[in-house]
């Protein structure tokens, strides 16, 4: 029995060592990072940090943010996006943390916006990520503090390629010739 006593009392005691430490434990906090800008069908990605003021052609812009830490127990977290033009309306688009309920970070977000007033000679844009969590949690210093950057770039129309100029000008030309013959021949449209 003396024997039973000290198992027992060596188990409560590493027990109590384990809960001690998980209660002790910090869980990583929920953060974004590499905030990019998707440019030729994916092919190519422009860091926000790292190049802020850079042209991004669009109107449709789509953008990846990678998400790590941990979702707090028994809550969820809100990853809000901001989408501002210079003079324009802002854009907001809310996505959950963890995504689908079911998908916890590290994971990666990709989100599109169509920019209303993007132009060949290009428009200041902005772009605000911000991580909200649920009542009472807290990323900052003090409760209901959230995560938050703003990157700015300029947004513009693509300039149509050389030689689909000279394939839509060939094909309005040889339009055009062909009307005008028929109606040199007086033969109806």
């Amino acid at each position: 029995m003396p024997q039973f006593r000290q198992f027992i009392t060596t188990f409560a005691f590493i027990i109590s060592i384990f809960v001690a430490t998980a209660i002790s434990a910090k869980a990583d906090p929920l953060t974004f990072s590499n905030a990019v800008a998707l440019q030729n069908n994916g092919m190519t990605r422009v860091d926000l940090l790292s190049n802020p003021g850079v042209t991004i052609f669009g109107p449709q812009i789509s953008f990846l943010v990678d998400i790590q830490g941990t979702v707090p127990v028994g809550g969820t977290s809100l990853l809000r996006i901001t989408y501002t033009e210079a003079g324009g309306v802002p854009i907001v688009q809310t996505f959950s943390i963890p995504a689908f309920d079911t998908v916890f970070p590290p994971y990666s977000q990709l989100f599109t916006i169509n920019s209303p007033g993007a132009t060949f000679q290009g428009i200041p844009a902005t772009l605000t990520i911000s991580i909200l969590g649920p009542p009472g949690f807290s990323l900052g210093p003090g409760p209901g503090q959230f995560m938050t950057h703003t990157y700015s770039f300029i947004v513009a129309q693509p300039v149509p390629e050389p030689v689909s100029l000279i394939l839509f000008g060939t094909g309005v030309l040889g339009l055009w010739r062909k009307v005008s013959q028929r109606r040199r021949q007086g033969t109806p449209h």
